[in-house]
């Protein structure tokens, strides 16, 4: 695969977490319809180790929805439809988990790259089958 490529598919990557991440800003439901949730929660390690400052992402295809919640220090992450919404679409989802950060433009090297492998973002290939009540979905990832 060509870097260009990479780098494109890690900037799609990007763009999806970071708009699923503006939509979670945007505050309440405002009268929307939402689709059925299911409560998650879960842990995400990379060789063993909490992975803190990680964006979790479940994209539901059916219900054309992203949530998103970030992991602390421990791992720990919920995942929230918007603001005030926890949850994320009850059925299959895309899992994506991303390192990266976008940067300030007036502070020079400010970005952060991305860390993980493309397996687990730009080519993902986690899943998880949300079910209406609470979930747990935990994440061991490896560098390689």
């Amino acid at each position: 695969m060509s870097v260009v490529c990479r780098c494109f598919q890690i900037q799609y990557a990007l763009l999806i977490v970071v708009s699923s991440l503006a939509v979670i800003g945007c505050g309440g439901s405002g009268g929307r319809d939402l689709p059925k949730l299911g409560q998650v929660t879960g842990t995400v390690t990379l060789d063993g180790q909490p992975l803190a400052d990680a964006v979790v992402s479940f994209q539901s295809k059916e219900a054309g929805r992203v949530a998103s919640g970030g992991t602390d220090t421990d791992g720990n992450y919920t995942i929230y439809l918007l603001n005030d919404i926890e949850g994320a679409p009850v059925g299959t989802n895309q899992v994506m988990i991303v390192t990266a950060k976008p940067g300030d433009d007036s502070i020079p090297g400010s970005a952060k790259p991305e860390t993980l492998p493309a397996k687990y973002n730009a080519e993902t290939e986690l899943t998880a089958d949300v079910q209406p009540g609470d979930n747990e979905f935990n994440f061991d990832l490896t560098s390689n």
